[in-house]
C-alpha cells in the first residue's frame, strides 16, 4: 500500500501533537523531523452528533480591553497632563484628586468628622442647658407672685434671641461680669457645707453701677432746638448733602421707602423734600409734609408744586414732631374731648430722629396718629454694629453736630423700643450706621409681603418683642390707645 501524500499542515499538527475534534491522534517519534505516517492514527466518529459540530481551534490572539481599563488609562493620561502642567491650580487639583492622596487623607477625614461630631454634641448640650435655664425663669414668672428681677428679664431676652439694644447690652455685660465673680467665689469653696450655705446669684441693679461702661452716655450730646440752625442752611442744604448721599447710594434706600407708602401719608422732618423725586401719586390718597424749619418747608413746597402741579391733596405744615399730636387734634362733637382729627396709613421719616429734642415723644406721637394696620417707616443714621465704628462716631459727634446739627450716634432701635412700637423689619447698612425700620402698632398682624422665605417656612423673624413679659403683662411700651374705626377727612392745619 502506497503512502498517501501528507500535507504540510498535517505534518505540523503531528509535530505539535494537537488533537482536533476529528479525532486525529498523533504519536511523535524521538526524531521530531521524521514522522511516520503509520504512527498517525486517524479515528473518525461517524455519529451524527459529532458530525454536525464545527471544529474549534484554540489560538492565542490580542486581548480585548474592558471599559474599566480604557477609562483608567484615560484618567491616568489626564492626571499626567495635569501634573506636568504649568498651572499650579491644575497640578494641585490633580494631586488632591488622586487615589494616593485620598488614601493618605482618609485618617484626616476621620479626625475632622470626629471633631465635628464632638462640637455638635457640645453645641446641642449647650443649647439644651440654655433652654432649661429659660424655662426655669419663665416658670418662676408664671408661678410666683414676685416679678422677675432686671437680671432675669435681660437673661430671658438673651436666651430667647431678642434684639437687645445698647443700654441693655451694657447692663447685660455688667451682670455677666458680676456672675463670673460669683462663680469664682463659689468654685473656691472647699466643703459641701460651705457650698450649700453660699447665697444664690441674685444681683440687683445697684450692684452693677460701678461695672457699667458710661462712655456712651458721655459721648451723646444733649438735645437742642435746631429750628434756627436749619433755617440758616436751608438754601444750600441740597447742594452740600447731595454728593455725600450719592457716594453712600442713599437714593436707592429712599426709593425703597417711597415704594412702600400707600394711602394717606405723613412725612415727618421732611427737610427740603429730598424724597419727592421718588413720589408715586398713583399709590397715595393724600400727602402731608411736616418740618420745624419754615425755610426748608418753602424749598419743599416749590419742589413739589413744580413736579406735581395737579396733585391737590397735599399739605405743608410747619411744626415740631414733639407737638404733632397737638397739631392734629380737633374737638370731638360727641363728648367735647380733643381727639386726633386725622390718622394715617403710612408715616415716614428720613434722618430726622437724630434732630428731635425728644425723639421718643416724636415716635409716640406718630404711633398715636397711625391707623390700625398702618406702618411707620424710618430711614435713619445712628450707632453702628461694630465697636470701632461706634468709637469713631462718638469721637466725631461734636464736630458732626456743628456741621449738620444732628446727633449721629444715637441707638435708633432703642428709641423705637422705648416708644412702644413693634418692629416688623429691621435692616442695617454701612457697617450698621444706616437703619431701615418698618414698625407697626402692638398687636397688629404682619403682612404676608413682609415675611421672607425663611420667615415663612423655617425661622422666626427677629423683632424687638420682649420675651420676658408674661401673658398678663402690658404690650411693648404700654397699652395701646383706642383707635376710632372711621377717620375724619380733614387734614392737619396748614401752618405755612
Amino acid at each position: 500500500m502506497s503512502k498517501p501524500l501528507i500535507s504540510r499542515q498535517l505534518v505540523q499538527l503531528c509535530k505539535l501533537g494537537v488533537k482536533s475534534n476529528y479525532g486525529i491522534a498523533v504519536k511523535r517519534n524521538t526524531n521530531i523531523n521524521s514522522i511516520i505516517f503509520s504512527q498517525c492514527q486517524f479515528r473518525f466518529n461517524s455519529s451524527s452528533a459529532d458530525a454536525d459540530k464545527k471544529p474549534l481551534f484554540k489560538y492565542k490572539g490580542r486581548k480585548t480591553k474592558s471599559e474599566e481599563e480604557i477609562k483608567a488609562e484615560e484618567e491616568q493620561k489626564k492626571y499626567e497632563e495635569a501634573i506636568n502642567s504649568d498651572s499650579k491650580l491644575r497640578r494641585w487639583g490633580a494631586i488632591l484628586g488622586s487615589f494616593e492622596f485620598n488614601k493618605k487623607a482618609t485618617k484626616y477625614y476621620i479626625f475632622l468628622y470626629a471633631c465635628f461630631l464632638a462640637y455638635g454634641i457640645h453645641y446641642f448640650k449647650k443649647l439644651y442647658n440654655r433652654e432649661l435655664e429659660k424655662k426655669s425663669i419663665l416658670n418662676k414668672r408664671d408661678t410666683s407672685n414676685d416679678n422677675l428681677t432686671e437680671w432675669e428679664q435681660l437673661r430671658v431676652r438673651e436666651l430667647a434671641g431678642d434684639l437687645i439694644r445698647t443700654s441693655d447690652t451694657n447692663k447685660l455685660v455688667a451682670y455677666h461680669k458680676l456672675k463670673q465673680i460669683w462663680e469664682n467665689e463659689y468654685n473656691n469653696l472647699t466643703t459641701d457645707e460651705e457650698r450649700e450655705n453660699f447665697p444664690a446669684f441674685n444681683p440687683q441693679p445697684e450692684d452693677i453701677k460701678d461695672l457699667i461702661d458710661h462712655k456712651i452716655d458721655d459721648s451723646i450730646l444733649p438735645p437742642k432746638d435746631l429750628t434756627e440752625f436749619y433755617d440758616n442752611i436751608a438754601e444750600n442744604y441740597d447742594k452740600e448733602i447731595g454728593m455725600e448721599e450719592t457716594f453712600s447710594m442713599m437714593g436707592s434706600k429712599r426709593k425703597k421707602m417711597m415704594k412702600a407708602i400707600t394711602g394717606d401719608v405723613l412725612e415727618v422732618a421732611c427737610g427740603t423734600g429730598r424724597n419727592i423725586p421718588y413720589f408715586d401719586t398713583a399709590k397715595v390718597d393724600s400727602y402731608t409734609f411736616l418740618d420745624t424749619s419754615s425755610k426748608m418747608m418753602e424749598v419743599t413746597h416749590d419742589k413739589f408744586t413744580e413736579k406735581f402741579p395737579h396733585f391737590q391733596k397735599v399739605k405743608f405744615v410747619v411744626g415740631k414732631a414733639e407737638d404733632l399730636l397737638d397739631l392734629s387734634k380737633g374737638k370731638d362733637s360727641s363728648n367735647g374731648s380733643q381727639q386726633p382729627m386725622f390718622k394715617y396709613d403710612t408715616i415716614i421719616e428720613t434722618f430726622g430722629l437724630c434732630s428731635h429734642e425728644d425723639p421718643v415723644k416724636a415716635l409716640k406721637n406718630m404711633k398715636a396718629l397711625l391707623k390700625p394696620g398702618g406702618r411707620i417707616i424710618l430711614l435713619e443714621h445712628g450707632r453702628g454694629t461694630y465697636k470701632f465704628i461706634n468709637e469713631k462716631l462718638d469721637a466725631r459727634a461734636h464736630k458732626h453736630s456743628e456741621s449738620w446739627g444732628c446727633r449721629w450716634n444715637l441707638d435708633i432701635g432703642e428709641l423705637v423700643d422705648k416708644s412702644g412700637l413693634e418692629i416688623t423689619d429691621e435692616k442695617r447698612y454701612h457697617f450698621g450706621t444706616t437703619w431701615y425700620i418698618v414698625a407697626k402698632l402692638p398687636g397688629d398682624v404682619d403682612k404676608i409681603e413682609e415675611l421672607g422665605f425663611f420667615d415663612k417656612y423655617f425661622t422666626l423673624k427677629k423683632t424687638n418683642f420682649n420675651s420676658s413679659t408674661g401673658p398678663n403683662d402690658s404690650p411693648i411700651g404700654g397699652n395701646v390707645g383706642s383707635v376710632a374705626n372711621g377717620a375724619s377727612n380733614a387734614l392737619p392745619t396748614d401752618k405755612k
